[in-house]
């Protein structure tokens, strides 16, 4: 039987050690709020900014996330993903609306995690953003909301 180490801490064990980045180690954990209520009919295709993660190397944590909504009209999906944005080498990242989910159904009310697309679930739900200036986390309404539909839930990421 062998001991072996993460890469984490073959760096910190490493001589002379590799320093970690923040949100790799000792990171705390951070919310953003966001809440939408419908008070005229929407458009087919809205999409609605939830919330900015602030500038920096910022990991969302999707198995902390999540959005409850109330969509009445049925056959519904919803989209959640990031408006475009400059990394921290000054490359524009082009916006992909359904990059941390796509086609979740709305069909009943109630909570959808976050972070379900096979790339993201495939790191355990996490994705890592490298901004100048913060990304701005979207969700794209695919069917037409109702007056009297809304939306509210927490984004979880770590910072520092």
């Amino acid at each position: 039987m062998a001991t072996v180490n993460s890469d984490q801490m073959a760096n910190v064990l490493a001589v002379p050690s590799v320093a970690l980045a923040p949100c790799d180690h000792h990171s705390r954990l951070r919310v953003a709020k966001f809440s939408r209520a419908w008070t005229a009919a929407g458009s087919g295709g809205d999409i609605i900014r939830l919330v900015q993660l602030p500038a920096g190397r910022v990991r969302f944590i999707g198995l902390l996330s999540y959005v409850y909504q109330n969509f009445t009209e049925g056959s519904q999906t919803m989209d959640i993903g990031w408006a475009a944005y400059v990394d921290l080498t000054g490359t524009a990242v082009i916006a992909d609306t359904d990059g941390l989910d796509d086609g979740v159904s709305t069909e009943t009310a109630g909570i959808a995690r976050m972070g379900t697309v096979t790339a993201i679930a495939a790191v355990g739900g996490m994705k890592t953003f490298e901004s100048q200036t913060g990304v701005v986390i979207v969700m794209v309404s695919v069917g037409v909301p109702q007056i009297g539909d809304y939306i509210y839930g927490d984004i979880v990421y770590v910072l520092d």
